[in-house]
């Protein structure tokens, strides 16, 4: 067997630290802080990553420069995807990338990264099959499920939804995929003749605009998958009044 040199000794001792302090930090319940430096952007799109995978929206107050010209940066942004080094993120209707402090292909430079994760609690629960004649119609069938002593953040719905309205031409198709462009996931569109088929994750506030851009006559949907993001911690939540509800938090 080949031996280990002192110098692949130490990288390997020094790999295997810096593993358990991440996934302590992650996993940790006393873990507060979600604060990482320019340094630390793998350990930060790792933990992004999981937190965006629990189904919480997830946003970051970034401080850094831009790499083109090297002006001062700081404001929050909506995380859409995190991967390797690299936070994909939404910044005033723009899609844009974040690296770290010594970034050069990415649009921001950060040196101080913070998460902000909307809410501490999703209730989830499972919900059948609705029909109306309008998003509005269809949003407030799902709103009377949801108890008056809870703080809600966002509502947001997984499923599919069949639309009986117009035909779209090409330029009303580009209409719709641009209106999800900033969507965390982009939701699969169908069109058909006389209507469409949206499919994917939607917030429930903002499918009540869709009533004025898709003109629908009927709404059928899927059986759903339902996710309250709420303030109040899981302690404080009582789930009797949601069909097999079960608790996320996070942390």
């Amino acid at each position: 067997m080949k031996k280990i040199g002192i110098l692949e000794f130490l990288v390997l001792i020094s790999v295997l630290v810096t593993a358990l302090a991440i996934g302590y930090n992650f996993l940790s319940p006393t873990s507060a802080e979600y604060t990482f430096d320019g340094e630390e952007m793998y350990k930060c799109a790792w933990i992004s990553e999981n937190i965006m995978l629990k189904g919480f929206p997830l946003y970051a107050d970034i401080d850094g420069k831009w790499t083109a010209d090297g002006l001062e940066f700081s404001d929050r942004v909506q995380i859409l995807a995190a991967s390797g080094g690299t936070l994909t993120v939404a910044y005033e209707n723009k899609e844009m990338t974040i690296g770290g402090k010594l970034a050069s292909k990415e649009d921001i430079a950060a040196s101080k990264i913070y998460l902000v994760p909307l809410g501490n609690t999703i209730i989830r629960y499972n919900l059948e099959s609705i029909n109306g004649t309008s998003f509005s119609e269809i949003s407030d069938i799902i709103y009377t499920d949801i108890g008056d002593d809870l703080t809600v953040l966002e509502v947001d719905v997984d499923g599919s939804f069949a639309i009986d309205s117009d035909t779209f031409s090409p330029t009303e198709q580009l209409e719709v995929i641009n209106y999800f462009k900033y969507e965390t996931a982009l939701p699969k569109i169908s069109f058909v003749d006389g209507g469409l088929i949206l499919k994917g994750t939607f917030n429930l506030e903002d499918l009540k605009n869709l009533d004025s851009l898709l003109n629908p006559q009927k709404i059928v949907t899927s059986d759903m998958e339902v996710n309250i993001i709420v303030e109040e911690s899981s302690n404080e939540i009582n789930t009797e009044n949601y069909n097999n509800a079960k608790l996320i938090t996070w942390m």
